[in-house]
């Protein structure tokens, strides 16, 4: 029998395709894909990778070391302090003085002022007799002691012309610094004592004729600030009355607005002025005649009552507060607060001691501490002894501390770099 062949016999065994999977790729196979081949191409990819690693090695380096430079930097220490402080209703008359037998509250005196003029159409001619006026300051070289010259008070020129002062004034006695004693002093307005050019003078020197015999005699004096001007007799020009006294209205309503404006804004730092402790008083100056008007001139005297803040503050917590210490204290929420003066028209703190007012409404008393003293009680510390410096500190309730950098467990040792705010509970 025959053997009969196929086409798988005749192709040779390289020829056919097997049915076996393919083998895995041997090591050496590997290496026909890799660079371990050639040392070469090896390099060639290392160099390829390690720039990479070292930028991110340097911009991490970077960052750290500007993480600290700024953390050292901006160094510092910042203490929020609460501060004890007490709620208080107000509702009840006060008494101030500038004598502290009468009072614990003291007062001064803020005075200014100003003119102003009108031109106003003349009505006709008459025959008018003027006194001649013009400011003095008057020097008490006495002793510290005050004094008090009453209404029409004389003052005498080396001439022998009187002029009077039209109200009654308290020249504050003497005062000492550093062993050098500076006479008291006041400024007032004086009026010759009879109308007439004659006392339109320059300016002068003046005795007190009233101490004469009495020893104060050579140490009450007076001298002119500007010279005596005014006094005439004769004919001139007037207005008639109402348009003269309308105008001279217009002149006060515009002299007292400025002076309130600049009184608030001229008032030292550290004390209080409150609106109805405000006086202002108006004189009318000679007129001027100018081109057939009648020129109206019109001065404002302004009184204010200073309060110094903490000295309010505690007269305030002393008449509020049960049992309060006298410890330093201050006033927040102010605005709150109305004073009223008793008997308005009849009150001349500028002339007298004494200063009687109401006051009500709500205010915040604060009690202060030194914080001068505190940053130099924390400078150095370890941060946790705030609570044992704090302990001398009654005045403050708690405080919160933040200090830079974060890992710093103490305050600088530098003062200025501690920072002290205050902060009050609602």
């Amino acid at each position: 029998m025959s053997s009969r062949s196929t086409i798988r016999d005749i192709l040779p065994p390289e020829g056919r395709q097997s049915r076996r999977p393919p083998r895995r790729l041997q090591e050496t196979d590997q290496d026909i894909f890799s660079d371990k081949r050639d040392p070469h191409l090896k390099g060639i990819s290392r160099r390829r990778r390690v720039p990479w690693l070292y930028g991110l090695v340097l911009i991490g380096a970077l960052i750290i070391i500007l993480f600290f430079l700024f953390s050292f930097l901006f160094t510092g220490a910042q203490v929020v302090t609460f501060p004890k402080y007490e709620k208080v209703v107000v509702n009840g008359d006060f008494t101030a003085s500038t004598d502290v037998a009468l009072s614990s509250l003291p007062y001064d005196i803020m005075t200014l002022e100003l003119t102003e003029s009108q031109s106003v159409v003349a009505t006709g001619r008459e025959e008018v007799s003027l006194k001649a006026s013009g400011k003095i300051v008057i020097y008490n070289n006495y002793n510290t002691a005050i004094q008090r010259l009453i209404r029409n008070t004389r003052f005498e020129t080396p001439l022998g012309l009187i002029y009077r002062i039209n109200e009654s004034i308290v020249v504050p006695g003497q005062t000492s610094e550093g062993g050098k004693v500076t006479p008291g002093s006041i400024e007032v307005t004086v009026y010759a004592d009879e109308p007439g050019e004659a006392y339109n003078v320059g300016l002068t020197d003046f005795t007190v004729p009233g101490f004469k015999g009495a020893p104060q005699f050579e140490y009450f004096y007076a001298r002119s600030k500007f010279p005596m001007t005014g006094g005439f007799v004769g004919e001139q020009l007037v207005v008639e009355e109402s348009v003269q006294e309308s105008a001279r209205e217009e002149l006060r309503v515009t002299l007292n607005e400025q002076l309130l404006l600049e009184a608030f804004s001229q008032v030292p730092e550290g004390f209080l002025l409150f609106e109805d402790a405000v006086f202002v008083e108006f004189e009318s100056q000679p007129t001027i005649e100018q081109d057939g008007s009648v020129v109206l001139t019109e001065k404002a005297i302004l009184f204010g009552v200073l309060f110094e803040e903490k000295a309010f503050a505690r007269h305030l917590a002393q008449n509020t507060l049960a049992g309060f210490d006298d410890s330093p204290v201050e006033l927040k929420s102010l605005e709150s607060l109305s004073l009223t003066v008793l008997d308005k028209e009849n009150m001349r703190p500028w002339e007298k001691d004494i200063f009687t007012f109401s006051l009500s409404g709500n205010a915040t008393l604060v009690w202060l501490f030194d914080e001068a003293k505190l940053k130099d009680d924390l400078a150095g510390r370890d941060k946790r002894a705030i609570y044992t410096i704090l302990s001398g500190y009654p005045s403050i309730e708690r405080a919160e501390v933040i200090i830079r950098p974060f890992w710093r467990q103490s305050f600088p040792d530098a003062i200025e770099d501690i920072t002290i705010e205050r902060n009050l509970e609602d």
